[in-house]
C-alpha cells in the first residue's frame, strides 16, 4: 500500500510538472510586438479612430498568467484602454475602455456618438 502511495504521488507530481512546462512554453511564445500591433488595431476600430492616433505599452504577463497592453487614443479629451491577452498572447479577451466623462466643446455633431456624456 505504502509503495502505491509513493507511486500515485510520484505520478501526479509528473503530471504536474508537464502542466508547468506546457505553461512556461505558452507564455515564452508570447510576443510582445504582436500583443501591441493586436491591440492597436483592435482599439482604433473600437475607438472609429485612425491607427495613427492610438499609443500603447506592453504591461507585462500577470501573475494567472495573463497579459496587460494598456493604451490611449489622441482624442479630445483622451481615451485610455486595457487590452487583455490570454496567457499565451495570441488572442484579446477582453478590451476595456474608459470612456471620456466630459463632452467635448468642440465635438462635431458627427462624433457625438464616441462620447456618452455627449449623448
Amino acid at each position: 500500500m505504502r509503495g502505491l502511495i509513493k507511486a500515485s504521488a510520484m505520478v501526479l507530481s509528473l503530471g504536474l510538472l508537464s502542466v508547468s512546462q506546457v505553461s512556461s512554453a505558452a507564455a515564452a511564445n508570447a510576443d510582445p510586438d504582436y500583443m501591441i500591433d493586436k491591440c492597436r488595431e483592435h482599439a482604433a476600430h473600437r475607438l472609429h479612430v485612425d491607427a495613427g492616433i492610438v499609443n500603447v505599452k506592453y504591461e507585462g504577463q500577470r501573475t494567472d498568467g495573463t497579459h496587460a497592453v494598456n493604451g490611449d487614443a489622441e482624442t479630445n479629451p483622451v481615451v485610455t484602454f486595457q487590452c487583455n491577452f490570454g496567457p499565451a498572447g495570441r488572442h484579446i479577451t477582453e478590451l476595456v475602455v474608459n470612456e471620456a466623462q466630459t463632452c467635448p466643446v468642440d465635438v462635431t455633431e458627427a462624433d457625438r456618438y464616441k462620447y456618452p456624456a455627449c449623448r
